[in-house]
């Protein structure tokens, strides 16, 4: 099967989205199938991860411009790349919202004209069978449409999260902006030839908001954990004997560990806490949760001062330490004493973010903040993980962190075999191998 595969992102960007199509792309090509990755060329990114290159299995990539924020960005301090950093991390979210809110659809709405000019290139050259995009960006869909309507080769549509649907905050600026977008979202569903969600809530949702008909041609390939990179996986050597929370990745939107820091605030004034407590966050962070790590009272590593301390070794402290690549995470995760979650009670029910399955995979005991009724929630009881405790309840998280201090050599039953992502992708080629109009 010839696939045309249509991502923004893709490595060297590093980050859940990169890897899930890093992943999908190298297992279906191991299947058989012969792809060409239409990806943009480098923009302004919070992490990227070189080492994911050494895994690309693509018999073609294309990579091509774009007029994005993120792409002008990186075009307009191509000789001052720490500027460029600056403005990127250090811009307040509601100016950044604003800017999201000039576009229509999206704000890659921009890679459009490139993206449709290269699709056409390469479906001029070569005859494929199908066209696959992985959302979002959201505005891809719209190439992947007019794509699919000019050369009639029938496309399928990766919803990796929550377009119109996401009620918990406000992507689009304007109800017509709104109205817009939902108008395409149906438009985009109906005439694909098949739907992939990465949580069975998007897709359940998906089917109810726009039509019944849908659930027939959908299928759920979660993110999942890739049991390759667990092979001849080693922790770090530990030369504390403290208690280690970790978190890995970003924090956008509502997302936010305030309440967590004031839960640990507060065990700490109550000398609950091991010696030695550490809260490692590892990724790129926005000014916001640098602000509530700031107003926490909680010292980070760099402001920390020994000689302030009435009892040197038995505060919290936070660390704040840049991306790591993929295998550096997974072995960071290894020697964490537990993991932190985190998701606002106000998203949608089929919110689930990537990591937990790469938690779950390591073992690990997981904090998880987290809507009690979402499906993480359910995937995390699954595994006997029932630490969990809503992101806005400071009372909440410290029970859950008292009581995980208390068990915490306790054994859990992640079903590893059920999210392995290589079988998921054997399940999804089988699936894209029975779509119905695809040319043999």
């Amino acid at each position: 099967m010839k696939i045309l595969y249509i991502s923004y992102f893709y490595p060297p960007l590093g980050g859940p989205a990169a890897l899930r199509n890093l992943k999908t792309v190298k297992y279906l090509s191991e299947l058989g199938c012969n792809i060409h990755v239409i990806t943009v060329k480098d923009i302004e990114y919070s992490y990227h991860d070189e080492s994911l290159q050494a895994e690309t299995r693509e018999q073609g990539i294309t990579r091509t411009g774009s007029c994005d924020p993120m792409a002008i960005l990186k075009k307009l301090f191509a000789a001052k790349p720490d500027a460029s950093k600056n403005i990127y991390t250090k811009t307040p979210e509601h100016i950044k919202q604003l800017v999201r809110w000039l576009y229509p659809i999206d704000d890659k709405v921009g890679w459009l004209p490139n993206l449709i000019t290269a699709g056409s290139r390469a479906l001029t050259k070569e005859r494929y069978h199908l066209i696959y995009v992985s959302c979002g960006p959201f505005s891809s869909s719209l190439a992947a449409w007019w794509l699919s309507r000019r050369h009639k080769i029938p496309y399928v549509v990766e919803m990796r999260d929550y377009w119109t649907l996401l009620s918990d905050y406000n992507v689009f600026g304007t109800a017509a902006q709104r109205a817009f977008a939902r108008f395409w979202e149906h438009r985009i569903l109906h005439s694909a030839t098949g739907i992939v969600s990465a949580t069975q809530g998007i897709a359940s949702d998906l089917a109810n908001a726009f039509g019944a008909e849908l659930q027939a041609k959908s299928f759920v390939l979660y993110n999942g954990h890739d049991e390759e990179d667990y092979l001849a996986l080693m922790p770090e050597k530990r030369t504390d004997n403290g208690f280690i929370f970790s978190y890995f990745g970003a924090l956008y939107a509502r997302r936010s560990l305030k309440n967590f820091y004031a839960a640990i605030a507060e065990l700490s004034r109550e000398k609950a806490l091991p010696l030695n407590t550490e809260i490692r966050l590892y990724g790129s962070f926005n000014l916001e949760a640098m602000q509530e790590i700031a107003a926490s009272g909680i010292a980070c590593e760099s402001e920390a001062d020994a000689t302030a301390l009435d009892s040197p070794g038995t505060l919290p402290v936070i660390k704040v330490i840049p991306s790591l690549s993929h295998k550096e995470a997974l072995s960071k995760m290894l020697c964490s004493d537990a993991l932190l979650l985190v998701i606002n009670s106000s998203s949608p029910a089929g919110t689930l973010t990537s990591k937990v399955f790469e938690y779950l995979r390591i073992g690990k005991p997981i904090l998880a903040m987290v809507p009690a009724k979402g499906e993480v929630a359910d995937l995390l009881n699954e595994s006997g993980q029932h630490y969990v405790c809503a992101m806005e309840s400071a009372s909440g998280i410290k029970s859950c962190i008292m009581r995980l201090i208390s068990e915490r050599n306790t054994a859990f039953h992640y079903p590893a075999a059920k999210y392995n992502r290589k079988a998921q992708i054997s399940d999804l080629y089988r699936f894209l191998g029975g779509l119905p109009g695809l040319s043999r």
